[in-house]
């Protein structure tokens, strides 16, 4: 009796990966089977961009966070030595050396702590070289309440009244750094000026990177902790203000 293998297939039969095979070849995927696969990686991509965009986003905006949170450290250190005055910005100061970046750079050491990685702006200082030959260069991707500035003048009166720490009515609501709009040519803007915006939002909003990170923007506070806010959640004329030292979080001032 003949003996069979079993295992045998024959000519023309199916593997068991369902492709006709003759002669141990195999036919190849056809052009719809391709186009098939290709709509499906496409498809796929589509649903992974955009989560992959917003997972880069969210990093970004904690790389921000821990940046202006350390410089909330050194500002604490820094009023410690300077009877709870918070540093200068350029606002009446010639010496940029004198300026809060340069002076806070001696409690931080890094210089990146003042960089956003979302801020696309061109033309950053080289911390290494002396400020007075880069006054054409981007100094920060923050900026700083000139309401609590110890030298800037405001109304053109007297200082400010609200040049110390422990002069602010309520410092866990008032915010003392905010995210500076990306730019090529802000030259020597370290600072803004809360009492020009009138009580219009959209015209505030010129002067603040409100949407940097997805629609928020990161905010220190005089007390030294960071928030990450909607604009309007700081600014709403009248109602809602965090930027007057005198009133905050409200304005007109409540008693």
């Amino acid at each position: 009796m003949q003996r069979v293998n079993k295992f045998s297939f024959s000519r023309g039969s199916e593997n068991c990966l369902g492709y006709n095979s003759i002669a141990g070849q195999s036919r190849g995927f056809t052009l719809i089977e391709l186009l098939v696969v290709i709509a499906i990686i496409a498809m796929l991509l589509s649903i992974l961009m955009p989560a992959l965009n917003k997972a880069r986003q969210q990093a970004k905006r904690l790389i921000c966070t821990s940046n202006m949170r350390q410089v909330g450290i050194a500002v604490q250190a820094y009023i410690i030595d300077s009877e709870n005055r918070l540093p200068p910005s350029s606002c009446h100061i010639s010496n940029p050396d004198q300026y809060w970046l340069r002076v806070l750079s001696r409690y931080t050491g890094e210089q990146l702590l003042f960089h956003c990685p979302s801020d696309k702006s061109k033309n950053f200082v080289d911390w290494d070289r002396p400020l007075n030959e880069q006054q054409d260069k981007r100094y920060s991707s923050f900026a700083v309440n000139a309401l609590l500035d110890p030298v800037c003048f405001r109304y053109g009166g007297s200082t400010n009244r609200y040049n110390r720490v422990d002069s602010i009515r309520k410092p866990m609501y008032c915010i003392w750094i905010s995210e500076a709009p990306d730019t090529e040519n802000f030259l020597l803007a370290d600072h803004i000026h809360p009492e020009s915006w009138e009580g219009s939002v959209e015209y505030a909003k010129k002067f603040i990177a409100w949407d940097r990170h997805m629609g928020k923007s990161n905010y220190l506070f005089a007390d030294g902790h960071v928030e990450t806010l909607e604009f309007e959640d700081t600014y709403q004329w009248p109602g809602k203000c965090y930027w007057y030292p005198e009133s905050a979080p409200t304005w007109p001032e409540n008693p």
